[in-house]
């Protein structure tokens, strides 16, 4: 064998070597067949080793296994002051299942039916991670008797990035999360987004529902299931009676004293106006 290929056979072996060696470095979290104890984690959805439809369970044990983060969170509306919270990235969740981070959108869902819905972008911005202790134990009760366990979502801090019209970002914080769902980001919010003809005020109105509406409405799978009204049913109001859809999104109790639905009393009629637009041309 010739001397320079005996050398570029070596420079071969010890480049894969090192990616072996990086390969084994990253956690990689065992699933599970069945949930064995309250606190698995059920994961689902576009990860290598699910099949499609099935869940999978990922242990306590193993989700402390992987790399940990701590912050002591003061401005998290799920407790009334500063907190020391513990967990890991879901990004780092992300890279233990094997999954393609930049092309993953990842939907945390809540026991209460709202659920928090995490892009790429967003966990760049925000670092959202997976509460694994409250002050040095796992979620448990919060003060008003909300049920935490088994996991949260939090962030270091959290400071808005994104303002559409009156809305600005807000943090997506679900508790009581017993479910994480992958989904290919590009594929699942091409089918949120309203169709090109829709103009403008649609598109904006679509970067709003990310952020607000889908936490508690859903649209197919994805989106959280405390409100009864999904898209279908949005859509069929917006269309059919959109000054009182409007009213509805700014102070619902004006519209229904029974309403539970939080209050937008900041939204202007240009965002009003872009919900409206948006769900007008969804047909889905």
């Amino acid at each position: 064998m010739k001397k320079g290929t005996l050398f570029a056979g070596l420079i071969l072996a010890t480049a894969g070597l090192a990616v072996g060696l990086h390969a084994a470095g990253t956690p990689k979290l065992p699933l599970q067949a069945q949930r064995g104890a309250p606190q698995d984690l059920e994961i689902t959805g576009d990860v290598p080793g699910i099949p499609a439809g099935q869940s999978r369970f990922v242990r306590y044990a193993d989700l402390a296994a992987l790399k940990q983060v701590s912050y002591a969170v003061k401005d998290d509306p799920n407790f009334d002051g500063p907190v020391q919270l513990s967990g890991v990235p879901l990004d780092e969740i992300v890279q233990a299942l094997g999954a393609t981070g930049s092309q993953q959108l990842v939907e945390a869902v809540g026991a209460d039916g709202q659920d928090g819905n995490y892009t790429a972008e967003y966990r760049a911005a925000h670092q959202p991670f997976l509460v694994l202790t409250v002050g040095g134990n796992p979620p448990a009760k919060g003060p008003e008797g909300e049920n935490y366990a088994p996991y949260m979502i939090s962030h270091p801090f959290f400071k808005p990035g994104v303002k559409i019209l009156a809305h600005v970002e807000d943090a997506n914080v679900p508790y009581g999360v017993t479910k994480l769902h992958f989904y290919d980001q590009t594929a699942i919010l091409a089918a949120l987004k309203p169709p090109a003809s829709a103009g403008a005020p649609a598109m904006e109105g679509y970067r709003i529902v990310l952020n607000n509406c889908l936490r508690c409405h859903s649209n197919g799978e994805i989106g959280g299931t405390k409100s009864p009204f999904g898209w279908p049913q949005l859509s069929l109001i917006a269309k059919g009676n959109a000054d009182a859809f409007g009213k509805y999104i700014v102070q619902p109790n004006r519209v229904n004293p029974e309403a539970t639905m939080p209050p937008n009393p900041k939204y202007d009629a240009a965002t009003v106006a872009a919900l409206i637009a948006y769900f007008q041309a969804e047909n889905k």
